[in-house]
């Protein structure tokens, strides 16, 4: 199976020196801050404390605005507000300032959520979203007085990063492999770029014309093959005018079914269709209408995860 950088909780082991990092998600106090959305933390004044707003996922990009291109720079005592303009999205820490209790809202939302923190504790603050931090949507939070010397250490010193890897001082990374350049992992996403080239094909379609009813399952990808972690299985097939074609959930893991006009690109998209099969067993039905392809893909693992219906 193909190794690709999925969107997966990280917790993150504290460190001494510079700006500490801090255990996170299930090993904080849930009742330490008021994490709901649209409610702002106990900390905040009533005045001098400003609110920054953060845009999520703006015009179906994968980013945080500001964050993913800049970092957000504010004060302690400063609050956050996270706004939802797409969905599928969280906000998830990877790092945060030792006596930090930023828990991030965990739970995935849709347009239209928002969600605020006041931040106390001073340093730097990395989050991601889960599902589309492969696709890069990751930011950067700094409050306070965080100095340039003490951010590059922290990227730099060849302590644990944000997967518990070691990125430069030539000790084994998470795969148990020495990693002397920080580049080691660079092979590994080339040859996961050459074998999803090598599994989607598209040459090939499962013929599932007359039928009236289609089934498409998701699987996790098989180890030792040239699968990717996760796919639609049959992820081609052809099909008749008028079927009517279920999507099936059979792996447990959260996923999407979404329509998109560019099978290469994989970003928003959604006008035709776009439903979640979050759970195993949970189910998704579209009928086909008129004649043409139809590429789909699922949002949180759109960099390995799609497939297409040759409609005729």
């Amino acid at each position: 199976m193909a190794r690709t950088k999925s969107a997966t909780r990280r917790r993150f082991i504290a460190l001494s020196g510079g700006l500490g990092v801090a255990t996170l998600a299930g090993c904080l106090a849930p009742a330490a801050e008021d994490d709901a959305a649209g409610a702002t933390d106990s900390g905040a004044s009533d005045e001098g404390d400003e609110v920054h707003e953060v845009l999520v996922g703006p015009d179906d990009e994968f980013v945080f605005t500001p964050g993913t291109a800049e970092p957000l720079e504010i004060e302690p005592g400063d609050t956050v507000r996270w706004l939802w303009e797409s969905d599928t999205h969280n906000v998830v820490p990877t790092e945060i300032p030792a006596g930090s209790t930023w828990a991030g809202q965990q739970e995935i939302e849709d347009e239209g959520f928002e969600y605020e923190f006041t931040f106390e504790v001073e340093g730097h603050y990395h989050y991601v979203c889960e599902p589309h931090e492969s696709s890069g949507m990751v930011a950067d939070l700094l409050v306070g007085d965080v100095a340039d010397d003490e951010l590059a250490e922290e990227d730099g010193d060849g302590d644990a990063d944000a997967d518990g890897d070691e990125d430069t001082d030539g000790d084994a990374d998470a795969d148990g492999d020495e990693d002397t350049d920080g580049d080691a992992d660079a092979d590994d996403e080339t040859g996961d770029d050459e074998a999803e080239a090598e599994f989607y094909t598209f040459d090939d379609p499962v013929d599932a014309t007359g039928k009236d009813v289609v089934e498409i399952e998701t699987r996790a990808g098989e180890d030792g093959t040239n699968e990717p972690n996760f796919l639609f299985e049959p992820h081609h097939v052809r099909v008749d005018v008028g079927a009517t074609i279920r999507w099936t959930n059979t792996d447990g893991v959260f996923h999407t079914v979404t329509s998109t006009d560019d099978i290469d690109t994989r970003r928003g998209g959604g006008e035709t269709f776009d439903s979640t099969i979050s759970s195993e067993g949970d189910t998704f039905e579209w009928e086909t209408t008129e004649a043409g392809d139809q590429p789909y893909y699922c949002s949180p693992h759109a960099g390995f995860m799609y497939g297409l219906l040759e409609i005729e």
